[in-house]
């Protein structure tokens, strides 16, 4: 068998190439172990629910529209949670909405724990392809394992799930009418899973410049933090101050998990 002839630098490759190898090798064993973001896609029929995301998932939501003209648009911003990226139009039957001639679509990428309602109103009210009544809203709770953030859930989120982290702030803020002598009742909790951390429900108006008037509409919010790893369901109660024996005009609840720390 013939033998190469030495070539001057071939060895310092040789041994640099083999170097680099070794790098490579475990980080494509590490690769198939990193955590991959997801891609949510909700449509017409997601009106209402409750969505629970991780940082680094991208959110795709299809409304129906009549055409390009007239889509839907955001009523506020999330800087630091969540960023719009793309919209477009597409063929009605994207939107899960039967005989609507367009979907809009837009996507978002969750770029920061917290949670938030997330709404989005028609730019022609009333066109009417669905229940919607050109208004669409989700409840959407972005996490990071072992990251504390501030989650907030309105009364549209009732009968829905969240799932928090331990040192997660929870906020639920409910509908009241100024003057009215129903008031919100939170039932005691049956484990220790979270705590609420208010004794009393607390105006969610910060300094109001004038008094609110009697009749008015108003929210209160009750303020939860979460304590051990587990589930336990929030239920409230919106009962006549006045006569503890009258029914309840509505009532509210929630359900609430608490996930074991990652190790």
């Amino acid at each position: 068998m013939k033998l190469l002839p030495f070539i001057p630098g071939f060895r310092p490759r040789l041994r640099l190439g083999i170097w680099l190898a070794t790098l490579l090798i475990p980080i494509a064993f590490l690769r198939p172990t990193l955590a991959q973001a997801d891609i949510v896609t909700l449509n017409a029929n997601d009106n209402g629910k409750q969505v629970q995301l991780n940082v680094g998932d991208q959110l795709t939501i299809l409304l129906p529209t009549i055409s390009p003209r007239f889509g839907w648009r955001l009523t506020q911003t999330y800087p630091g949670q969540l960023t719009p990226t793309i919209t477009n139009i597409l063929p009605g039957v994207n939107s899960g909405v039967p005989g609507a001639p367009a979907t809009f679509e837009i996507h978002f990428q969750a770029i920061g724990t917290g949670g938030l309602d997330l709404t989005l109103v028609s730019a022609q009210p009333g066109t009417g392809y669905a229940s919607l009544g050109g208004f669409f809203r989700v409840f959407i709770t972005i996490d990071k394992p072992g990251v504390a953030k501030n989650v907030n859930i309105t009364e549209y989120g009732n009968r829905s799930r969240v799932k928090v982290n331990q040192g997660d702030q929870l906020a639920i803020r409910l509908d009241t009418t100024v003057g009215s002598q129903y008031t919100w009742e939170v039932m005691p909790i049956a484990n220790q899973v979270v705590q609420l951390v208010t004794t009393a429900p607390t105006s969610s108006l910060k300094k109001p410049k004038k008094k609110a008037k009697v009749g008015s509409d108003e929210d209160v919010t009750f303020q939860f933090k979460a304590l051990n790893p587990g589930k336990t369901t929030l239920r409230f109660l919106y009962r006549n101050a006045a006569n503890n024996e009258a029914p309840p005009k509505r009532d509210f609840e929630l359900e609430v998990e608490v996930p074991e720390p990652p190790k």
